[in-house]
């Protein structure tokens, strides 16, 4: 039995306060249930202390063999349309509510008494707050961490996805006056929605934040045009959520290390990171700055050998793990992932997290 709660090790590991394991996530596409079935259900029950809070009776997955492809549209709270080729994916915006400036004056944000958007419209366009709230009980009553989620990408990419890519980079070249009063709109909004929060759910532990600013080799945004126009209300927004003690974690995906001095400036305690675009050597400049929430190279779970991916995640330990805390892991397997190979990482998984046997 652990001497601590799962909760309060995850926020042991989050405030470096000597967890006695380093907390793992482990996301398995949908695809990949799709070609394994029951014998991928069947390598995850080896395996109870990664899988504690997870029924994995209840996994549901299609009757399709292999990937399953779909063309599917949908339309989100803010009316971006989303088209989805794979099943379990979240697709891509393919039609812009302010594509042109001249829809700005009739556009509005959704009502944030509603509930919180989800991303791309799915399963829903807004999760009632009722529902969110039930969710956030539930996870007390499992002993889960209680993280209270703005959903993905919520800022920089949601600009994106409002004004397309090409022409808010246009815009911020330009200045434009309507950009501006986008941006308040949009900060606005989200403090409501973290208010909303607070009052209705006195003990959030997290609130998590998403927002991919990198591309595979670059930040997508200049760390100045971040400075002028994402900052502030990164600060604005973060400091909201703060005011009660919660913590703030930031999930971004692609090469961020030019980035990483001001969103810890703009007050994120948890940064998510992938090893692959930002290197590994650069990572260990973040430990004990803040917590690293580490995202393990995809390509090599997808395609590596099983000795391949356990020599790596050996690697990854040695430079990270740390008594005092401050590392969480997340390992995500997507086609064509090998059960050999996800059964020997998370083997290796489960030999290495333990900081403090019990």
């Amino acid at each position: 039995m652990l001497k601590v709660s799962y909760r309060e090790n995850y926020l042991r590991a989050a405030k470096f306060d000597y967890p006695k394991f380093v907390p793992v996530y482990i996301n398995i596409f949908r695809p990949l249930w799709n070609i394994h079935g029951n014998k991928l259900k069947d390598v995850l029950r080896k395996y109870p202390t990664l899988f504690r809070n997870q029924n994995l009776d209840a996994v549901r997955y299609s009757d399709v063999e292999g990937v399953p492809y779909i063309d599917k549209y949908t339309t989100d709270a803010f009316g971006c349309v989303w088209r989805t080729r794979v099943e379990g994916y979240i697709g891509e915006v393919v039609k812009h509510p302010l594509d042109d400036w001249s829809k700005f004056d009739s556009f509005k944000l959704p009502d944030p008494e509603l509930g919180v958007p989800t991303e791309n419209g799915e399963p829903q366009p807004i999760m009632p707050w009722d529902k969110i709230f039930r969710m956030l009980r539930k996870a007390k009553e499992r002993d889960q961490p209680i993280i209270a989620s703005l959903w993905q990408h919520f800022f920089f990419l949601r600009l994106i996805y409002l004004r397309g890519f090409n022409n808010l980079i246009m815009d911020m070249y330009r200045k434009h006056e309507k950009l501006y009063r986008l941006i308040d709109m949009l900060t606005d909004y989200y403090i409501s929605l973290i208010r909303i929060y607070k009052k209705g759910f006195s003990s959030i532990d997290i609130f998590a934040f998403a927002d991919d600013l990198g591309a595979e080799d670059k930040p997508l945004i200049s760390p100045r045009m971040f400075k002028e126009f994402i900052y502030p209300s990164y600060k604005k927004i973060y400091s909201e959520a703060k005011t009660n003690g919660s913590l703030v974690f930031l999930h971004s995906d692609g090469r961020i290390v030019e980035l990483w001095d001001l969103l810890l400036d703009t007050g994120v305690d948890i940064q998510y990171v992938q090893d692959k675009p930002n290197g590994l050597e650069n990572i260990l400049k973040l430990k004990g700055r803040a917590c690293i929430f580490l995202d393990i190279n995809r390509r090599l779970l997808a395609f590596g050998s099983p000795e391949e991916v356990s020599n790596y995640i050996k690697q990854v330990f040695e430079f990270f793990k740390d008594p005092r805390g401050g590392f969480i892991i997340k390992l995500e397997f997507h086609p064509p992932a090998r059960l050999e190979t996800i059964d020997e990482a998370l083997k290796t998984l489960n030999e290495l997290i333990w900081i403090e046997k019990t």
